[in-house]
């Protein structure tokens, strides 16, 4: 028992607790394990109670999935602030996503989970979400382009996408690969991500 249900919940706050505690199990099981029954054992509530709240466990995992991308963005825009200006300012912001992999890799396999096409959601926060972050590097690539560091002909949502795209199966190459390029080709992981931004932001720049 978590004891933190023994008192009367208005329906805000209960919906909350469901999704505190996926974050919580997502946490420990990841998001291959993720079960709403872990959810319901974890609060000690009914299962139907869940789903006056949720249609399905992708609907309680985009919920989740909203404060990973909220994070994703504070890594977007602390690595902007802590880098200057020019080309290296926008390797940054996406080498900030291969950081992000490594320190929260529940969070990350679960955006890995939600780029699946039979991902199905209603949450509008998650919606939200997933705009912000890509509106946020798209701005950054007009910021680049007025600077004249990014050529003008890319349309800055493609340059978004073509990032976020090529990026998720690199960094997902590099996980399934790890054992081998460090044991067999002694390649970091960190250092063949940030040859593959360089070669991707290279092909940016004016």
């Amino acid at each position: 028992s978590t004891g933190i249900m023994k008192r009367p919940f208005n329906p805000t706050t209960r919906k909350e607790q469901i999704i505190e505690a996926a974050d919580v199990i997502l946490k420990q099981v990841g998001t291959q394990g993720f079960t709403v029954d872990k959810v319901v054992e974890y609060l000690g509530i009914a299962k139907g109670t869940v789903y006056k709240y949720f249609q399905s466990k992708d609907d309680i995992l985009a919920e989740v999935s909203t404060k990973a991308l909220s994070q994703l963005l504070n890594y977007f825009k602390l690595c902007e602030q802590n880098t200057p200006h020019g080309l290296e300012k926008t390797k940054a912001s996406i080498m900030s996503c291969y950081y992000y992999s490594i320190d929260c890799p529940e969070y990350f396999e679960l955006i890995v989970h939600m780029e699946r096409p039979e991902f199905r959601t209603q949450s509008e926060s998650h919606k939200k979400m997933s705009a912000k972050l890509q509106d946020h590097f798209a701005e950054h690539v007009r910021l680049q382009q007025k600077k004249g560091v990014i050529r003008k002909d890319i349309d800055p949502m493609v340059a978004n996408y073509l990032a976020w795209g090529s990026c998720m199966g690199m960094m997902q190459f590099l996980n399934s690969k790890r054992v081998f390029l460090q044991n067999v080709e002694k390649i970091e992981q960190k250092d063949l991500m940030e040859s593959f931004v360089d070669v991707l932001v290279r092909g940016m720049a004016s």
